[in-house]
């Protein structure tokens, strides 16, 4: 059976659509191995001067996307680091190792803390494979 591009892609999106809550069941199985699978690598290719300056690229396009979000964070590290603001366990399980969220980036230094795994369920990222 011959199809053309768009009849493939539309097949594809309607497949998808049908087929949704199965597709990303099986993604989330399958994110934990790839993680231990592709995590060396990663960290590898970050090490080389090609990654080194991608990932220094890919830090100025965020900055230059969201200003407002690199001030507030910039802001709150040197807060911290000159004691002007002072870490505060996780707000939900009471960890020491925490980081800052802004519920809104126009009030830098106001922030609440949370462990990393707390701040990712709060921000929507988080996964039994994180």
């Amino acid at each position: 059976m011959v199809q053309t591009i768009e009849e493939k892609r539309a097949y594809d999106k309607a497949y998808y659509e049908a087929h949704k809550v199965e597709i990303r069941a099986k993604y989330k199985r399958n994110r934990a191995v790839l993680l231990q699978r592709y995590r060396p690598t990663a960290q590898l290719y970050l090490q080389t001067e090609v990654g080194k300056k991608n990932k220094l690229a890919n830090a100025h396009r965020m900055m230059a996307k969201y200003p407002e979000k690199y001030k507030a964070r910039y802001m709150v590290r040197n807060a911290v680091r000159l004691g002007q603001l002072v870490k505060k366990p996780c707000e939900i399980c009471e960890a020491i190792e925490v980081e800052s969220h802004h519920d809104d980036y126009s009030k830098p230094l106001e922030v609440r803390w949370f462990c990393h795994q707390h701040h990712c369920e709060l921000e929507g990222r988080w996964t039994s494979n994180n």
